[in-house]
């Protein structure tokens, strides 16, 4: 949820931002006006409302001094707010990025990043995950509040038919195979040499083309984007997002370290239900390798300016998105 501002864009007030670190902890700092030297935080409260009401709130024991903050998020089944309260009687709210389901891995919001010129994502329009297959009855209530209306599944046929996607309210379900990595003949061609397959994924102009000019539509204002384990496959297409909106590259990519943060379920997952893939890759069976590392999503990047020179050449060369329609993406998706 880490956020950097322009330097040519003004905040008036108080201006929050928030890191997550391991074991649950969330870190928080603001900046201070000039004019208000007082300014200080009387308390850090929890709620599952975006409207803070201290009589429905809980009170967090948090270690606070002038400029920040740190406390132990809150794990409440769907979404969830922090409302950090000042001495002049003011409430900064933060929306924790983290949706907790049963049933769903690395299942997150991409709202709240600043742009370069200075607008910021839209909460609960752009979301990601891990595949959707072990949704429990409660999980479906949660996901189905938050009015999905395109699903663009990553996956390819192989993985959707082991793992099939639940029906989710009245949201379309579009599968986009974005690469063969599932198929374990495939994998082997790939191996682990995971900057080459970033590299590959960047470059499949066709689907990203595709996927850009579903999120124009006029129907659709809620996506959700899932490969398996929503790390690799949906961390190049939300990254392409991300920046296609504006988004620095720099913010871009601590939002694909986020899924380090779900890294212990994604090795049991993988684990569990990847025998196949381990009996055709034998040097997994000595220990997985790392699963998320800057690096290889900076191999992707790396291949725009390789390829095309600038990201803005690869999206209207490469993806045929106009500048208009950039515009108008920007404008659905940006407030």
């Amino acid at each position: 949820m880490s956020t950097s501002i322009p330097k040519n864009v003004v905040k008036q007030g108080v201006w929050v931002q928030a890191k997550y670190s391991s074991n649950n902890q969330m870190m928080i700092t603001w900046n201070k006006p000039a004019d208000a030297e007082d300014v200080k935080v009387e308390g850090i409260y929890f709620s599952t409302h975006t409207e803070f009401d201290e009589t429905k709130s809980t009170s967090l024991e948090a270690t606070i001094d002038r400029a920040g903050a740190s406390f132990t998020r809150t794990l409440s089944p769907g979404r969830s707010y922090y409302h950090v309260k000042f001495n002049d009687g003011s409430v900064f709210t933060i929306h924790d990025r983290m949706i907790h389901t049963e049933g769903v891995i690395n299942f997150r919001d991409m709202g709240g990043y600043v742009t370069e010129d200075g607008r910021m994502t839209r909460w609960g329009a752009l979301l990601r995950s891990a595949d959707l297959h072990e949704l429990s009855e409660q999980d479906l209530q949660i996901v189905d509040a938050l009015g999905i209306d395109w699903i663009c599944d990553l996956r390819s046929d192989f993985e959707v038919v082991k793992r099939p996607s639940p029906a989710i309210g009245t949201a379309i379900n579009t599968n986009v195979p974005f690469m063969a990595e599932a198929d374990p003949e495939e994998m082997q061609k790939i191996g682990l040499d995971l900057n080459a397959g970033y590299k590959a994924m960047i470059m499949n102009t066709d689907k990203s083309s595709f996927i850009l000019h579903e999120l124009l539509k006029e129907e659709v204002n809620t996506s959700l984007f899932h490969c398996a384990a929503g790390k690799d496959r949906t961390g190049v297409v939300c990254a392409l997002i991300l920046l296609t909106l504006g988004v620095p590259r720099d913010v871009v990519i601590e939002d694909y370290e986020l899924t380090n943060l779900a890294l212990d379920g994604l090795m049991q997952r993988f684990i569990a239900d990847s025998q196949e893939y381990i009996d055709q890759m034998p040097e997994l069976k000595e220990g997985i390798p790392a699963m998320m590392r800057a690096d290889f999503i900076q191999a992707a990047l790396e291949a725009i300016d390789e390829n095309y020179g600038s990201f803005e050449r690869y999206l209207h060369e490469g993806l045929g998105i106009t500048e208009e329609e950039r515009i108008a993406l920007q404008n659905k998706y940006l407030i």
